[in-house]
């Protein structure tokens, strides 16, 4: 019996695309033949050039679409829609802003029946674990950016899934903000113990986060390689990013992706309109109701 948490088995994913100026549609395939073990407990981060699919991979896992051929396995059983084992982290913060941050937080557990007095419970501890106790009551317009990317976490956290999906949570944040959330979301890992997939655009990040980094082509993706992070990478004390081991495995995840943008690819542009088509000011509605879909 396999001992993956998740398994993605020759995963592929087709759209079909109308066709401009009268002309007929066609497919557009935006993954193929993804094969990809993740291990119980396990830090995984994705990385790949701009429409290479690691969203559409990401929705695949939360169940909110499902693949055009092969199948993703969570704990042996084929992933067929949305549950409540899997939480999902979106790079806008996706949070209600006429609720408070901790009935942000309490929203899935009001929604799964879960007693008042111990929702509250839940969104205390959870708004500790993000360092936000102090702030329960804010509103979301009340909150920097940071403050609001905690609450998500947190919000995810609160119904203890299994598996946590984050797809680039940090990349609308400046650089200072960025390191400290990577830093507390080590902590949070090693203390919980959830199995994360990470999606980034950023070399650095997916080093000092995962444990593995797997690489994917351009349209239409594929996991061309998987790279295992070394253990002196994830000090919590030292600063890894100034070590000689962390610049060389950075330039060995930075030439493969750069040896894969020199090929040519027609359809790489069209890629990532698809999936970044959304105007800024729709994103967090949408987000609102992916992450509503997860509850």
């Amino acid at each position: 019996m396999s001992s993956a948490k998740i398994r993605f088995e020759d995963v592929g994913k087709t759209f079909v695309v109308r066709g401009d100026k009268g002309e007929a549609a066609r497919n557009f395939t935006a993954l193929a033949d993804v094969t990809l073990d993740v291990k119980p407990g396990e830090f995984l981060t994705l990385v790949g050039p701009s429409g290479c699919g690691k969203s559409t991979l990401l929705d695949l896992l939360g169940g909110l679409t499902q693949p055009s051929s092969g199948r993703i396995l969570l704990d042996g059983e084929p992933i067929t829609g949305p549950s409540r084992n899997r939480g999902v982290v979106f790079q806008q913060y996706a949070l209600f802003p006429w609720r408070t941050a901790a009935e942000n937080i309490e929203f899935g557990l009001e929604v799964a029946g879960t007693a008042r007095q111990e929702r509250r419970e839940q969104a205390a501890h959870y708004l500790e674990l993000v360092g936000l106790a102090g702030f329960a009551r804010r509103y979301p317009h009340e909150l920097s950016g940071g403050m609001k990317q905690r609450v998500a976490i947190a919000r995810s956290l609160a119904y203890e899934p299994d598996v946590l999906l984050m797809d680039e949570p940090f990349a609308a944040l400046d650089a200072q903000t960025r390191e400290s959330l990577q830093t507390e979301l080590l902590q949070i890992w090693r203390r919980t113990g959830k199995t994360i997939i990470f999606i980034t655009h950023g070399i650095d990040e997916a080093i000092v986060l995962g444990q593995r980094v797997a690489i994917m082509t351009p349209r239409p993706g594929r996991i061309k390689n998987i790279v295992a992070i070394p253990d002196e990478l994830h000090s919590e004390t030292e600063d890894v990013r100034s070590l000689p081991l962390f610049g060389r495995t950075r330039h060995d995840i930075w030439t493969q992706l750069r040896d894969d943008e020199k090929k040519p690819n027609d359809g790489r542009a069209l890629a990532a309109v698809l999936s970044r088509s959304r105007r800024p000011n729709e994103i967090g509605h949408q987000d609102s109701r992916k992450a509503a879909a997860h509850v």
